[in-house]
């Protein structure tokens, strides 16, 4: 009798094990999965650039003399060859009155000599005068002479100096504010005091530092025919502001060396500016269109885990389950993501609900993104960021 109990109690216990884990176990989570689809998008690279200008002028007093008038506004534009400042011109006008002076003087001192000098040349034919005496009105003659040539160059100077008191603008741009105010000596130094600054504004250059892998990027679709060349290459800018410059510009200038300290390579591009937007010395986003056409996989970019030790997608396995794979993410595609490896075209990954999700779990399928028709629906919002 104790013996049949036993036995039915052993029955009941696993009777009882085996209905527990049948409630256990738990259902599938449902989650919607999109393929890896091949696509062929442009590729950006993207960097945060510096503007500058293409022409920096300090306008300087080339003379000594205090600054009399000041004929701009601060900040406001100026054309070449507009009147900025006046500098003193009294003593300037009178230094080239007496220099002009000196000059006529010496023309009359070298006509008189002149005529010394012929007229002992002739007496020297008739053997009248001496052959000292010739030489001698020769050499009054060549003094003068030298010495109206030593004025006439003084008579320049002064007449330069009296034009350095006008001073002009040298190039077309916006100028600054006044270093040196009104009633103030300037001048007197070897190099002149500089008293404003001119930059050109229109156009204006962009400076950028592609790093190494950027370049290798470059070199990569150079390689497959599918690099756009220098003068082809889009150059566009947002502002500060997450705004679009409406203005493309075109690479002009690419260093021929790596910066070894930081890993760059410098890198400009010009840019109109007609309506001075931008400004030297101010920070832009700045993205160059590298490649059209450019054979790529595209995977949603919620389907992206991003983690410290690197980026992954869950993949739908062939016995239903979930499948942690790590991937090279690449460029932002609209609402894609370009994967450069971990995937193959066709697989399926998972788009929600990544924060339930473990490996091995068993996942029910809803309906299928389409990350092509997303990044083609959204377009090229986002440049690549390597």
């Amino acid at each position: 009798m104790t013996f049949r109990v036993a036995a039915l109690l052993c029955l009941a216990l696993l009777a009882g094990c085996h209905r527990d884990e049948t409630a256990a176990a738990p259902a599938p989570l449902e989650v919607t999965v999109a393929p890896v689809q091949q696509a062929k998008i442009p590729v950006y690279i993207e960097h945060v650039g510096t503007t500058e200008a293409i022409n920096t002028v300090e306008v300087r007093a080339r003379i000594r003399g205090v600054l009399e008038k000041v004929l701009f506004k601060e900040g406001s534009d100026v054309k070449e060859g507009d009147l900025l400042f006046v500098i003193e011109r009294a003593p300037y006008r009178a230094a080239l009155d007496k220099a002009k002076g000196d000059l006529a003087r010496a023309n009359a001192t070298l006509a008189r000599a002149q005529a010394d000098y012929n007229r002992a040349t002739e007496l020297a034919k008739r053997e009248v005068a001496s052959e000292t005496a010739l030489e001698h009105a020769r050499a009054t003659r060549d003094e003068a002479s030298a010495s109206v040539e030593s004025l006439r160059a003084a008579v320049e100077q002064a007449e330069l100096d009296l034009g350095y008191t006008e001073v002009r603008a040298p190039i077309s741009g916006r100028i600054g504010r006044v270093l040196v105010t009104q009633g103030n000596l300037v001048g007197g130094d070897q190099e002149g005091t500089v008293i404003a600054t001119i930059v050109q504004l229109d156009p204006i250059y962009v400076y950028w530092s592609p790093s190494e892998r950027q370049r290798l990027d470059v070199i990569r679709l150079r390689n497959q025919g599918l690099y756009l060349q220098r003068e082809q290459a889009e150059v566009s800018v947002a502002l500060a502001d997450g705004s679009q410059y409406p203005y493309l510009g075109k690479i002009d200038f690419v260093d021929n060396a790596v910066d070894p300290s930081v890993g760059t390579l410098r890198a400009r591009a010009v840019l109109p500016n007609p309506n001075k937007t931008l400004l030297p010395g101010e920070y832009a986003n700045v993205r160059v269109l590298i490649g059209r056409d450019v054979p790529a996989l595209l995977v949603p970019a919620a389907a992206i885990i991003e983690e410290q030790g690197g980026s992954s997608v869950f993949v739908v396995s062939a016995g239903g389950t979930a499948e942690v794979r790590k991937v090279v993410a690449g460029a932002t595609q609209g609402g894609a993501r370009v994967i450069e490896s971990g995937l193959g075209a066709g697989e399926q990954v998972v788009v929600d609900n990544l924060g339930k999700l473990r490996a091995g779990m068993k996942i029910a399928v809803r309906e299928a993104a389409n990350p092509a028709s997303a990044a083609k629906t959204d377009g090229p919002q986002d440049a690549a960021k390597r």
